[in-house]
């Protein structure tokens, strides 16, 4: 829309508006209305007729009024510099009165602004005092009514809703400072005399607001900020009326911010030159950083934004560029379409000189992707584009619901927070995380660059066009999110079973490890306070989240559930959704085909109780074919304190739907489900013989752990050495899973999972040996320190060297495709390489450091995609501190984004402590390592078991800066913390944890008490259950 369409649509200007623009023009906020504007304001002359008096008299008289009137306009005067003042007081100048708005948001903030005087200064002070006086007392009339400011409540008062939002915005990069003007249309449901929305870190420069349809405005008595609520009040001079709306006009500036949210800067250098650009991160809370604004889900509004840059840069927002208004001076402003009905955490734009690339859906949606130019001339997008153009398609006829927007433009920035995020029509993603470059990335980094676009594209459905009402249900859009990363990926590549297979080593189990802390949380969980909000985002919400969607879809069949997701998208799209609205519909969807659950009452269990059951299956010696089954919450340290101290262990219950089969030596039965909701109950199998065997959570489809009676476990381990097969892929992983992790919370001997293990030299899967290398590895770091470790590490060397004999070393494929035909034989040839070189094989030491030295001579990089990483550190570890610096070199020299994270990471594996000093004082340095990627260099240094102290002195000691850079952004101090701390195990370090965690209490609570948890529960297995492992596995080497 053009700038003169938007002039005729404001309010018509009353002569109380002309009164009041004049008073902004001149410098004056104008008198604020009250007893002050009373007192000050011009009284009628009285005039000479009606005065019979002596002319000396007439002349004292005249003389008295011209005091009065002197005295009149310094109080005149006085008024207004007092409410200037008060503006000033509370950080951000405060706003009070109308004002003109012409040019306001396309000058740099602080242009044509006089210097302050220390007089003024003063002034300026004392004014403000009293201003802050004023809302005190203000807030003392709320507490004498025993009711909470609309101001100081945790979530916004509900008697406004805004309708539409007309945002303005003038982006100067070469001060990284930005202006707006934003129009809120506004619906009144209840009357109130004050305005409250969310602002922060933001300096606001005037406030108007007018009745929309007709002549008159309503006077701003007065505005201020509220930091603790991050909100901007105005209050008005009197109610607004229930159902009219009204125009709320506000003119501010603020940074383009060098950090990771709100609207943010960030630079890359092309051909010797560093350019910089400005993007927004807003969810979960920032967008109030970039313009005022109703800063909660709920509030959906549509938006129309107009952005004016220089003419070297271009913009982007959620929706296309309507028209472009070129000016003589080089600035350009594109006015964008307006958008639908939308929330504001997933609003965004960008302000960049990139290049694109583009496609077409069959339905006529435009893609682009957007990127450095030299990153575009590479075809580094390429790969991201085409799946994305098939992606869209795809969730287009799974859920039967249009992609909503004429476009989706993908921009892949050098520095962002987080992988990705899904803002509408523009979704923002990490280089590392779309840009691949086919002929030096493995089929890992190819694989978490699909799932990170399948994941984002969701949510263009989950969360964009649906969204959940509150905070509390993120798992709503995020736990789908991660769910169809694995749907999403199967369509691309039908042959790699990610939802049967991958989904259980990289979602269920990984996401057990936390939630079998007694420290852990519901998957829903009560959001009050803003910084209540940060921490739902975990990996509870994402992996939890996707987990009960996979079993719910299980035990509900997925025809069914498809049919109620596309019910769910469909009656809620352009609006919001809370969980018992999804469950209403998929009930509705059961009852359609004859089937009678109700899913919020088994849902509600499995949502609102944290952590999830074990179930133990018992054969009932006295009665022939009858078991016993019994449920019980898992922790890993059952000493722990529970969460909530009124809640133990024993009150949480399950509604379990569990699958359960019957198998011998050469055959496995049909599986039935059992639903189990009692903590114990017998239940009759059929044909369970005395040679049979037991197997519970048929291709792991549930969220919970199967524990057996020891025979039972004697049977499968048998079973497993001499015909593996007759038992699935998925259930192979899910009994080395279970049994790793029961025994290390104590439920089962330490030698069963070791047992189970010995069977991998004939296993030709996958799966089973990742969810091996994923159940050794923290077992691995409790035992790496301890001076008996080498038989532990003879132990696995054993059960690996002859499948790493069998499969070999890969050839180099650089002229080969990026997705090698068989993706699963190529996987399980990296895993095995990994424990091979990882616990000290030999050969396999010896051919990584071949490989790196031809590398360092001819300076040609031969060595195979898939085993890079592999390579790199095992020989950094290895050889000298050439190698270090050769790597450090090729890191810096690369452009390539996949070859440089592996490269950084390979730097973390030397045994040298103070190479591992050097990286971890580099790492904070945003020149040499980028912002997002040091949280990776400290936690890898933490991994290693020569650095490990290391990491944990430096965390301690940076910490206020580490806190500093990324407390507010969700994931890295809860990733930082976590990372630095999962591995400690001694009574001396735990001692460390707390007496830190004492010395800084303010931020990330929830994230310390699980570390300390975490660190509790590894020295109880040091003490309680080290020595019984190394006397069997020192029993076990002799035999």
């Amino acid at each position: 829309m053009a700038l003169e369409e938007k002039r005729e649509k404001r309010p018509p200007v009353t002569p109380m508006m002309i009164e009041e623009e004049a008073a902004l023009r001149n410098g004056s906020r104008g008198l604020p209305p009250g007893p002050w504007a009373e007192a000050a304001g011009p009284r009628p002359r009285t005039t000479e007729r009606h005065i019979a008096v002596h002319k000396r008299l007439v002349l004292v008289f005249a003389v008295s009024i011209l005091a009065l009137l002197a005295v009149t306009m310094i109080a005149v005067l006085l008024s207004v510099r007092f409410e200037e003042c008060g503006a000033a007081a509370a950080g951000p100048p405060r706003a009070g009165g109308n004002g003109s708005f012409s040019g306001a948001a396309r000058q740099p903030p602080g242009a044509g602004q006089p210097p302050i005087r220390p007089q003024e200064e003063d002034e300026k002070a004392r004014g403000g005092e009293a201003a802050v006086a004023t809302e005190e007392k203000e807030e003392e009339e709320w507490q004498r009514r025993r009711e909470m400011p609309p101001w100081a409540r945790p979530r916004l008062p509900r008697h406004l809703r805004p309708l539409h939002y007309n945002l303005m915005l003038s982006a100067f990069m070469e001060n990284f400072t930005f202006s707006g003007e934003v129009n809120v249309q506004l619906e009144v449901r209840n009357a109130s005399r004050y305005i409250v929305l969310h602002a922060h870190r933001m300096h606001i420069e005037a406030v108007r607001v007018a009745e929309d349809k007709l002549a008159g405005g309503v006077r701003v008595a007065r505005s201020f900020f509220y930091p603790q609520t991050q909100v901007f009040v105005v209050v008005l001079n009197r109610s607004l009326e229930v159902q009219k709306s009204y125009n709320l006009k506000i003119i501010y500036n603020a940074p383009i911010e060098n950090e990771l949210l709100g609207f943010f800067r960030s630079s890359y250098v092309l051909h010797g030159e560093r350019r910089f650009l400005g993007v927004t991160q807003f969810s979960p809370t920032h967008a109030r950083k970039a313009f005022p604004c109703f800063d909660e889900p709920i509030y959906k509004a549509t938006f129309k934004i107009s952005i004016r840059h220089q003419a070297t840069y271009l913009s982007l927002s959620n929706m296309p560029v309507e028209t472009s208004v070129f000016e003589e001076d080089g600035w350009v402003t594109d006015h964008f379409s307006q958008t639908p009905l939308m929330s504001t955490y997933y609003l965004a734009w960008a302000v960049c000189n990139f290049t694109f690339r583009e496609t077409l859906t069959k339905s006529g949606v435009v893609v682009r992707l957007y990127a450095r130019p030299d990153a575009i001339r590479r075809g580094s997008g390429d790969y991201a584009l085409n799946i994305t153009r098939r992606l869209i398609e795809f969730y287009e006829e799974y859920f039967k619901v249009p992609y909503s927007l004429p476009k989706l433009d993908l921009l892949a920035v050098p520095k962002h927070p987080y992988a990705a995020m899904e803002n509408w029509g523009l979704s923002v993603f990490v280089e590392q995380r779309i840009l691949l470059d086919p002929s030096i990335s493995s089929i890992s980094y190819l694989l978490d660059v699909t799932m990170v676009i399948v994941h984002e594209l969701c949510h263009q459905w989950f969360g964009d066009l649906v969204t959940p009402v509150w905070w509390e249900d993120v798992w709503l859009k995020e736990g789908f999110a991660h769910y169809f990363e694995f749907v999403g990926t199967d369509y691309l590549y039908p042959g790699w079973n990610m939802e049967k297979q991958r989904f259980l080593t990289d979602v269920l189990h990984e996401v057990m490890l936390l939630d079998g802390l007694a420290s852990s949380h519901p998957v829903s969980q009560e959001v009050q306070q803003a910084t209540d909000i940060d921490r739902v985002f975990d990996w509870i919400a994402y992996k939890k989240g996707a987990a009960l969607i996979r079993m719910l879809a299980n035990f509900m069949g997925h025809s069914v559930f498809q049919m109620g997701l596309q019910d769910y998208l469909t009656i809620h799209k352009y609006g919001n959704a809370a969980r018992n609205d999804l469950w209403n519909t998929l009930s509705k969807a059961l009852k359609r085909v004859g089937k009678s659950v109700n899913i919020q009452e088994v849902m509600d269990q499995w949502t609102l109780q944290m952590g999830y059951p074990v179930i133990t299956i018992l054969g009932n010696e006295t009665s022939d074919n009858v078991i016993v089954i019994s449920q019980e919450r898992f922790v890993y340290d059952s000493d722990a304190k529970p969460k909530d101290p009124t809640l133990g262990d024993n009150s949480y219950l399950w509604q379990i739907p569990l699958t359960i089969a019957v198998g011998n030596t050469s055959h496995i039965s049909s599986e039935a489900i059992i639903w189990v909701s009692n903590k114990s109950e017998h239940h009759r199998i059929p044909a369970l013989e005395e040679a049979s065997w037991l197997l519970g959570n048929i291709n792991q489809t549930g969220y919970f752990r199967v524990n057996y009676d020891i025979r039972n476990w004697r049977l499968l381990i048998n079973q497993l050495t001499r015909n593996h097969e007759v038992i699935s892929v998925s259930n192979r992983a899910g009994l080395i899973d279970d049994a790793f992790n029961l025994a290390r919370a104590g439920y089962l001997p330490q030698n069963i999972p070791l047992e189970i293990i010995r069977y991998l030299s004939e296993e030709k899967d996958f799966l089973p040996w990742h969810a091996a290398s994923r159940a050794l590895y923290p077992l691995d770091k409790l035992l790496d320190r301890t001076e008996s470790y080498n038989i532990f590490n003879e132990y696995i060397l054993r059960q690996v060297a002859s499948m790493y004999l069998k499969l070999g070393w890969p050839t180099n494929n650089l002229n080969k495709s990026l997705v090698q035909a068989s993706y699963q034989h190529e996987e399980l040839r990296r895993e095995v390489i990994m424990l091979a070189c990882s616990f000290g094989n030999k050969h396999c030491h010896q051919q990584a450091a071949t490989l790196i030295s031809d590398w360092i001579s001819s300076n040609r990089n031969r060595i195979p995609l898939n085993v890079r990483d592999i390579v790199y550190c095992t020989g950094v570890s290895l050889m000298d501190e050439d190698v270090w610096e050769f790597i450090w070199m090729k890191f810096h020299s690369t452009t390539a984004v996949s070859e440089k994270k592996i490269l950084l990471e390979a730097l973390t594996c030397s045994d040298d402590r103070n190479l591992l000093n050097r990286l971890l004082n580099l790492s904070l340095n945003s020149e040499v390592v980028l912002d997002q990627d040091a949280i990776d260099v400290i936690i890898h240094v933490a991994r290693n078991p020569h650095g490990r102290d290391l990491a944990w002195k430096f965390f301690r000691e940076k910490w206020k800066i580490l806190n500093a850079r990324y407390g507010e952004a969700l994931f890295m101090n809860s990733k930082l913390i976590s990372g630095v701390t999962e591995f400690l195990n001694t009574e001396e370090e735990l001692r460390e944890l707390k007496n830190f965690i004492k010395s800084y209490e303010e931020g990330a609570a929830a994230s310390f008490s699980r570390a300390v948890e975490t660190v509790e529960a590894n020295v109880r297995w040091q003490r309680l259950y080290k020595e019984e492992l190394f006397q069997w596995l020192r029993k076990s080497l002799t035999h």
